[in-house]
């Protein structure tokens, strides 16, 4: 829009004239003359008081038409936008949304209306404002004068918007309390206001958000577990309990209670923000969710195993002597031992009452046990470090052309190391450049993990073990998110099982 005044002209038949810095129309010394004026336009609304509420929200509450001007016959292009102002306003600090196109109409949800009201114009729910409309063509021209169309006063009033999405946060959900990894629940089709989602809770706290930016307005725990509360504020006068929006006020805090998850699980939730009812049923899957080794092959206990679904995946080095399983990092109880004396390490069978520990001879080894109830067993694989192993990744130079995988260089003991440059972008190692992608890999311990630029763990995974598809993992493919471009230095040691990939 160009740089303009505008001023209501109630004498020219309805219409707003126009202080520009053009020539007037008709006058266009030392080229060609336009003859005529400019085809008023005139702007209409299906409605001047649009039905704005929840149960209008999703709805076309208001069109906004108007007729098309002319260039004069320039040639000029024709751009159209609508101005809002407050009523009797100049339009000079509108608030412009330009037409799409050649379009000659604009439809607006009561939704739209609402955060249009809302951002642009400060009212609050409940409160209505009187905006002025106006059509304003642009014309592509020094010829030819920009045209503004009649006013039209629309009654608008603001209200608090039924939440189309909702999000899980605290410390039962993998979010915790990071309000940009607030968990999105799924709508229930055909229920208005209903949501739900299935899946592992840790013990803790939970609540419900509207949206991942807001801690307000929030779902809360109700009178009991089976309902909920909207808490839209964040404080009420402790005298009168009325809402209080000025934190220098006096004031309490409104009750923020939140549901406690007893016990980490599998979960599912459903819930209404309708009828402010919920149910979290504690549903199958996982029976643990840590493991560790213990032993008297090992230096130093317990080994912790990182858990992938029913699957968990370690990594030891034996003094040659003994070892056992357990969910209790105290060693305590729910233990997987050998389901014979002197039991094979090829062997599978594993027992919960034999008591009967592996004997492991001296070495690296990975170990898979997949603790699936009925179908439990577990695979040990001596590990012998490899020669070399390789950068991959959109990160490095090699981007995903694994026959072109950057080789590391072997420092020795199972070490390697590389410097060079990365960009931004994604980052594994492969140790074997298997072009079918099924090879063996060291991954980062968490999906888009950025490096910590200190000594972290791996997660090493041979996607070409049958072991690998009977326990699930082989899909796994947790890759690292190099943010900044730069020189980095990677050291990674495959007898510690570790990675430092810094920034120079």
């Amino acid at each position: 829009m160009k740089t303009c005044k505008l001023i209501l002209a109630a004498a020219l038949v309805g219409l707003a004239a126009l202080s520009c810095n053009k020539e007037p129309n008709g006058t266009n010394p030392g080229g060609n003359t336009p003859s005529g004026s400019n085809t008023p336009i005139e702007l209409k609304a299906s409605t001047t008081a649009p039905e704005m509420n929840v149960d209008t929200q999703t709805s076309d509450v208001l069109t906004l038409s108007w007729n098309a001007t002319t260039n004069m016959g320039t040639g000029a292009r024709i751009a159209y936008s609508l101005l809002f102002d407050n009523k009797g306003g100049d339009f000079e600090s509108a608030y412009e949304i330009p037409a799409e196109g050649t379009e000659m109409s604009a439809t607006f949800t009561a939704d739209r209306l609402n955060t249009i009201i809302k951002d642009e114009f400060g009212v609050e729910n409940g409160e209505s404002i009187e905006l002025d409309v106006v059509v304003y063509a642009t014309i592509s021209s020094t010829e030819v004068d920009d045209v503004i169309s009649n006013r039209v006063t629309l009654t608008l009033t603001a209200f608090e918007p039924k939440p189309t999405a909702l999000y899980m946060i605290g410390s039962a959900t993998a979010a915790g309390w990071d309000l940009g990894k607030a968990v999105a629940m799924d709508p229930i089709e055909g229920e208005d206001g209903g949501f739900t989602w299935s899946g592992e809770l840790f013990g803790g706290e939970l609540k419900f958000l509207v949206n991942p930016v807001d801690w307000i307005p929030s779902y809360n725990k109700g009178a009991d577990d089976s309902h909920l509360v909207l808490r839209d504020h964040y404080w009420d006068d402790p005298t009168t309990g009325e809402r209080v929006d000025d934190e220098s006020l006096p004031h309490v805090d409104t009750p923020d209670d939140k549901f406690i998850i007893a016990e980490q699980g599998n979960y599912k939730i459903v819930l209404s923000i309708e009828k402010l009812t919920i149910t979290i049923t504690k549903t199958g899957g996982p029976k643990y969710f840590t493991m560790c080794i213990f032993g008297s092959a090992l230096e130093k206990v317990p080994v912790a195993m990182t858990r992938e679904g029913y699957a968990f995946i370690g990594f030891f080095e034996s003094n040659g002597n003994y070892i056992h399983f357990t969910a209790d990092v105290n060693n305590n109880k729910d233990f997987f031992y050998a389901a014979e004396e002197e039991q094979a390490l090829d062997k599978t069978a594993v027992s919960q009452t034999t008591y009967y520990e592996w004997h492991v001879p001296a070495g690296l080894y990975h170990v898979g046990l997949f603790a699936k109830e009925g179908k439990e067993a577990v695979y040990f694989n001596p590990f012998t470090p490899y020669e070399t192993v390789y950068l991959i990744g959109s990160a490095c130079d090699a981007g995903w052309d694994i026959a072109n995988a950057l080789p590391m260089t072997n420092a020795g003991g199972g070490v390697q190391t590389w410097t060079g440059t990365l960009k931004a972008g994604e980052l594994k190692f492969t140790c074997d450049k298997s072009t079918d992608w099924f090879g063996a890999w060291y991954l980062s311990s968490e999906a888009g993990k950025a490096p910590a630029g200190e000594e972290e763990p791996l997660l090493f995974v041979d996607k070409s073990l049958a072991s690998t598809a009977t326990m699930g993992i082989k899909e796994i493919d947790k890759k690292w998110n190099i943010t900044d471009e730069g020189t980095y230095e990677i050291t990674l040691d495959q007898t510690k099982e570790t990675v430092i990939i810094k920034k120079k």
